[in-house]
């Protein structure tokens, strides 16, 4: 449980981060006298882009050397750069800062769940655990641009400041947490055959630097070629990039329409976040219906795809609803707390899709999910880091807030399938999957009696390759 807490605080202080310029606009154009739209969102766009790096490091960093090795030296490089945009002189002092943080945010999403994956073999209790990181994820950002638009007024550097309070006080309970990883890089040849725990790949983990190098810093890249990691990126990708396209479009939209303040504008986002904590409920509710359906040994719940995929069946289409349902009502005509309340439709699709996926790659893909969810938050920030600065503003000023968000729809409607694709072919993706052949490869040498002395013999293998046909991946 501590362990869990502590993953949820780290998710929670990085995610805040994310978002917090997006409500301090008109206080960062006055301080570095920014007059150009494309410059306004680069702050939240460049620590996006620092989400795309740190995960390509931190992650097969963190399935080599240990979950919490990885989370120190990401949180280390947070927070002293958080300290350090509080005390930016200049616009791109301050834009290489939020660069650098992004790099250090990137960890607790990437490496939290392999870190959940260490800790709860059951998967059911995992997946409360990783559905809790994912209200973490989505409630964070929504945090930021209100703290900030309220904070701002007085000095736009208060909403660096209170992220870097956060981030100390954070600091105890991440040093005082265990590894989780000890167990798995500690299991030798005086295990038992038949043990599962060899499974979680010892003879993967314990490699020299040069094949960390070689071979851990580019899982991730890799993959994105597996179809099950590709498809769920793409989905997860738009979803996310829109989240950080609203940051910029509820102001356009509330601020331009009804004339509020900034503070006031970030306020509009909470729907989201009520609709986000109404969809943990949901969640929950299908793990019950789910374990009672297990109890009277229906077919259908003893499939993979049928423990988590069916919430993203229903998490899609209310987030393509909310769209339709936001372009159509943010008019002057129409009372604010209409459009504001598409919100709720918005947090329930978005975080049950996001539940849904995430939870099914880390089941699917086990000790790979660290590597699985580091191309999953390096698709959607690139893609969001590239939305930002060049499509927010363009696309509403031309098209207006109903064709904007109209179109937006019509895209996630596009997209909506994945969800009930896995459910009718996952089965086949899985076993045609490299990465999860290789695991069935491990599982059998682990329960052989010759296990021990294979895995023993991978520690010590230069040429990358473990014996009886084991690649490393």
């Amino acid at each position: 449980m501590y362990v869990v807490l502590v993953g949820l605080i780290l998710n929670f202080n990085t995610t805040f981060s994310s978002s917090l310029p997006s409500g301090s606009i008109d206080s960062l154009d006055a301080a570095f006298h920014v007059t150009q739209s494309q410059q306004v969102a680069l702050p939240v766009a460049v620590f996006l882009v620092g989400y795309v790096v740190g995960p390509l490091i931190f992650g097969p960093l963190s399935e080599h050397f240990g979950r919490k090795a990885g989370l120190v030296l990401a949180f280390g490089l947070y927070t002293v750069f958080t300290l350090a945009c509080s005390l930016a002189p200049t616009w791109p002092t301050l834009l290489v800062f939020r660069f650098l943080v992004g790099c250090g945010a990137s960890a607790p999403q990437t490496i939290t769940g392999g870190m959940y994956s260490d800790i709860y073999p059951d998967l059911l209790h995992r997946g409360r655990a990783v559905t809790l990181l994912g209200l973490t994820s989505n409630v964070g950002p929504l945090i930021g641009p209100v703290v900030a638009g309220f904070s701002s007024e007085r000095d736009w550097r208060w909403m660096f400041w209170i992220s870097l309070i956060m981030a100390v006080v954070t600091w105890p309970l991440l040093w005082f947490m265990p590894e989780t990883r000890n167990h798995d890089l500690a299991t030798t040849t005086e295990s038992k055959p038949g043990d599962r725990s060899r499974l979680n790949m010892t003879a993967v983990t314990a490699v020299n630097l040069k094949k960390f190098l070689v071979v851990g810093l580019t899982r991730p890249m890799r993959m994105l070629l597996e179809p099950l990691v590709f498809s769920t990126n793409l989905f997860l990708a738009y979803q996310y990039a829109i989240l950080f396209l609203y940051f910029e479009a509820y102001p356009i939209i509330f601020k331009g329409t009804y004339g509020m303040n900034s503070g006031v504008a970030a306020c509009m986002l909470l729907p989201i976040g009520a609709g986000a904590i109404a969809a943990i409920f949901i969640f929950l509710w299908y793990d019950r219906f789910l374990e009672n359906a297990k109890s009277r040994e229906k077919q259908w719940s003893k499939s993979e795809e049928y423990r988590r995929l069916p919430l993203a069946c229903l998490g899609g289409p209310m987030f393509a609803i909310s769209q339709f349902w936001l372009a159509w009502s943010a008019k002057p005509s129409v009372h604010w707390s209409v459009p504001a309340m598409s919100g709720v439709a918005y947090g329930i699709g978005i975080d049950l899709t996001y539940l849904a996926l995430q939870n099914y790659l880390t089941d699917a893909y086990g000790v790979y999910s660290a590597s699985a969810l580091a191309s999953s938050v390096f698709t959607r920030n690139i893609l969001a880091a590239l939305l930002l600065p060049f499509a927010t503003q363009p696309l509403y000023r031309h098209l207006g807030t109903g064709w904007a968000c109209t179109l937006l729809g019509i895209l996630c409607t596009l997209l909506v399938p994945i969800p009930f694709v896995f459910i009718r072919y996952g089965q086949v993706l899985r076993t045609h999957s490299r990465f999860l052949r290789q695991l069935r490869q491990l599982e059998h040498v682990a329960d052989s009696h010759e296990g021990p002395r294979i895995l023993e013999n991978a520690r010590s293998n230069e040429d990358g390759d473990v014996d009886h046909g084991l690649p490393m991946l």
